[in-house]
């Protein structure tokens, strides 16, 4: 199994790219559109096709680059069921998965920074036959290292259901690494680590937000998390929602 990451040079972006050697196939989550040479370049230099592009939820920190990179490979699209976007692609249902070769992906919606935000469990074949336990999570703008996503961008119940959805990551084993969307320097969350992954035990253990198991309290904690809101939010979402190319 090939997993890597790109680290945009602002704003703290991490787009992930992984897959199976066998199959020569690979996925695409969170591409950043200006990160996107890069990404070709990797599929180029390891001989691998892209094949599944994802975007976690609807940004709104920077201009997604979904649509131009299946311009470029012919992949295909995926996104929560609960997306609003205006564009084809394939809608991905809680618990629903995509198997290619060894690799298996597990959607688990997590909705709360977005309405239409999910998680993606990830399965290594070739570290467990029976295809039951994830060895990592990409928990989108969800949960970062040392903090959680802001909660102001789509405000309807939205701290309530960060709650939940960060209560149902934690039922998942602690050993399962996480790779959020954001490293330090994002706008969407306050007080991201500089490292850029963890593991959901650590997290249960030192992130202030994450270790909370009272919804008032949480609520209380989370409204407290004052990140000033960029002019760009609006502007972004919408052309992430139309697609433009």
């Amino acid at each position: 199994m090939i997993f890597r990451y790109v680290l945009s040079k602002s704003g703290g972006c991490l787009t992930y790219i992984f897959g199976c050697t066998q199959a020569g196939e690979l996925f695409v989550v969170d591409p950043k559109y200006d990160v996107l040479n890069e990404i070709i370049k990797l599929s180029e230099d390891l001989g691998m096709k892209i094949s599944y592009i994802i975007d976690t939820h609807t940004h709104a920190d920077h201009i997604s680059g979904v649509r131009k990179l299946q311009s470029l490979t012919n992949a295909n699209i995926y996104y929560s069921e609960y997306s609003q976007i205006k564009f084809p692609s394939e809608r991905i249902k809680d618990g629903e998965e995509i198997k290619s070769g060894n690799v298996k992906i597990k959607a688990v919606y997590t909705p709360g920074h977005t309405p239409d935000s999910m998680s993606l469990l990830i399965y290594d074949k070739r570290r467990d036959d029976s295809w039951t336990e994830p060895w990592s999570m990409l928990t989108g703008d969800t949960l970062f290292v040392g903090s959680v996503g802001r909660i102001d961008i789509n405000k309807d119940n939205s701290e309530e259901n960060l709650y939940y959805s960060l209560q149902k990551i934690k039922k998942f084993p602690d050993y399962v690494e996480i790779y959020p969307s954001h490293t330090s320097g994002s706008v969407c969350g306050l007080g991201i680590s500089g490292k850029p992954s963890s593991t959901i035990g650590f997290e249960k253990r030192f992130n202030k937000l994450f270790k909370i198991d009272n919804k008032e309290e949480f609520i209380k904690q989370i409204n407290q998390m004052n990140l000033e809101k960029s002019t760009e939010f609006e502007r972004n979402i919408k052309i992430n929602l139309e697609g433009m190319i």
